[in-house]
């Protein structure tokens, strides 16, 4: 009996926790953890802020990235707030270190290209 239910459970595939809809397209992902996601938003309150909070913002995304440092858009993130702080160097390493993660990253790409640096990769070393 027990190992019938949990054969029920592995053939129902992922949970409404696991599914998102991204342009359109229904894709899996695993749920972030929950440190992360909180202190991501506490981080998106400060920036959106007026005028904008960006020694917290950067408190918070420091946070997030510490609880779920292999996700590429806490770091595309991170980039924006230091290109905000005036700290371009700094903005460069994170948005590489995103590209890093997921080449090609798309947000990650794009704020390489703001910054003046066009699309960037892992492999590209200056």
């Amino acid at each position: 009996m027990f190992v019938f239910a949990l054969g029920a459970c592995a053939t129902r595939g992922p949970s409404d926790h696991q599914l998102h809809v991204i342009d359109g397209s229904t894709v899996y992902s695993a749920p972030p953890s929950t440190v992360a996601y909180a202190a991501y938003l506490r981080c998106r309150l400060a920036l959106e802020a007026e005028p904008p909070r960006l020694a917290e913002a950067h408190d918070a995304i420091q946070t997030a990235i510490a609880a779920d440092s292999r996700d590429p858009h806490l770091w595309t993130v991170r980039a924006e707030i230091d290109a905000r702080r005036g700290d371009t160097q700094a903005a460069l390493s994170a948005v590489e270190r995103a590209l890093s993660l997921r080449p090609g990253y798309e947000p990650a790409q794009a704020f390489a290209a703001r910054l003046g640096q066009g699309p960037r990769s892992a492999s590209a070393e200056h």
